[in-house]
């Protein structure tokens, strides 16, 4: 995961790393423990096909205050190889996670000092093997990497990339849209400074190559650059309307916006996952909330909460939410308003809703995660606002945990404080 003021030579001491950059490498270590978990919970599978790809690698190792710490390629490595050795010990037959690896980076020098590294690493025999290593640009061998992900995973296309780019404009969007088009069961980590972008952003640049990789037209980019002559907010205006070009540019149907800080530069960076499942949006919505103390969005509490609706004051929103206590409590509170409203504006009164239906439809523009959203559901059910039916319609009136196929259901006379009670009506 290089950046262009990270240098790797041979021979030099490895460059030094920021907090915020630690904090991007433990969400992902989360994340691909947690996802090999998940693709392995089936007792009786006994393999795993899978293709990790860095498509802007570095050199594999940092510095940091006096000692030495992996950068991504070693982390990926390191991971995998510890799943599989658990996953062994723990199923009868043993288990096999047929994983190739691609790191790219467009420095020669970077790939040398890569190199290096894992000739010097327990991995070194999976060199040209099931580890390979371009010198190229990423965008140039696209094509070259999806193939390499269908040999591996022909029918799905089991892929995780992770597109750690410095600035905004060197992962060029028709890149994932490939990504994403082709190959079913991809998903894609984006580094994407959108500071650096608003910036950057001016009349005299209409015509760079730069928005043409992002697929920004001339006509956008004044949309954009319109919204800084509105009053407070402007810089969050933009930010809203760039994370929805990013959704629809890729073709992703479920992503996450969130937001890194980095203390030390006091600017915050988009680590984006996208993705077409919402298992996997659900996954790393619940990571952020682990990494409360760097992960921020945005945004308000609750559902809808990093969309606005028209004539909407956006300075309620330029503050960062941070994914702590009091963020899950507000973001609770809200929910409790917001769910049976929706239910009752949006569906359609012959067919209640599924967990799957509902929380699928909302949990883009949202922190909230579906455990956050099912504790929710049970709490109303408490308190006689809605019921819970299984996919039969049978009643769930003690039930804690939900299926994605269960159904939420208004009650037939809603409570005196509840959203559409005669004293809730009264406050809204």
């Amino acid at each position: 995961m290089a950046k262009k003021h990270y240098e790797w030579r041979l021979g030099e001491p490895p460059p030094l790393i920021g907090e915020h950059s630690l904090a991007k490498h433990r969400i992902l270590d989360r994340y691909l423990r947690r996802y090999i978990e998940i693709c392995t919970a089936t007792p009786v599978q006994e393999r795993l096909n899978l293709t990790i790809v860095d498509g802007y690698a570095g050199g594999g190792r940092y510095r940091f205050n006096d000692g030495e710490v992996a950068g991504s390629p070693i982390i990926l490595l390191e991971a995998i190889a510890e799943m599989q050795d658990q996953l062994n010990r723990a199923r009868p037959k043993g288990f096999e996670i047929r994983t190739d690896f691609l790191f790219v980076d467009l420095n020669r020098r970077h790939t040398e000092f890569l190199r290096a590294e894992i000739e010097q690493s327990p991995f070194k025999d999976m060199l040209d093997d099931t580890i390979h290593i371009w010198t190229d640009d990423f965008n140039d061998r696209v094509s070259d990497a999806i193939a390499l992900v269908k040999r591996r995973s022909p029918q799905k296309g089991r892929s995780l990339f992770l597109l750690d780019q410095y600035g905004w404009s060197q992962v060029a969007f028709r890149s994932m849209r490939a990504i994403l088009g082709e190959l079913e069961k991809a998903e894609i980590f984006l580094t994407f400074s959108v500071d650096g972008l608003i910036d950057y952003m001016s009349e005299e640049h209409l015509k760079r190559r730069d928005y043409n990789d992002i697929d920004a037209d001339p006509d956008f980019v004044k949309a954009l650059l319109s919204k800084k002559e509105e009053s407070g907010g402007w810089r969050t205006l933009i930010q809203n309307s760039l994370y929805r070009h990013i959704k629809s540019a890729t073709s992703a149907e479920y992503y996450s916006p969130f937001f890194i800080r980095s203390p030390d530069a006091h600017r915050s960076y988009w680590f984006i996952h996208l993705s077409r499942h919402r298992e996997a949006r659900n996954v790393i919505g619940n990571i952020h909330w682990e990494e409360n103390n760097i992960s921020l969005h945005h945004g308000g509490a609750g559902l809808q909460a990093l969309g606005f609706s028209k004539g909407a004051d956006p300075r309620q929103l330029s503050l960062g939410y941070e994914f702590d206590d009091h963020a899950k409590t507000l973001s609770k509170q809200v929910l409790q308003d917001q769910i049976p409203r929706i239910i009752r504006d949006g569906v359609d009164a012959d067919l209640a809703p599924s967990l799957e239906q509902l929380f699928g439809r909302e949990c883009n523009d949202t922190p909230v995660t579906r455990e956050l959203f099912e504790e929710v559901l049970v709490e109303l059910r408490e308190l006689g606002e809605l019921r819970i039916e299984d996919a039969y319609g049978k009643d769930k009136p003690r039930a804690q945990t939900m299926s994605w196929s269960d159904r939420i259901v208004l009650a037939r006379q809603p409570t005196l404080f509840g959203p559409f009670g005669p004293m809730g009506e009264t406050n809204n």
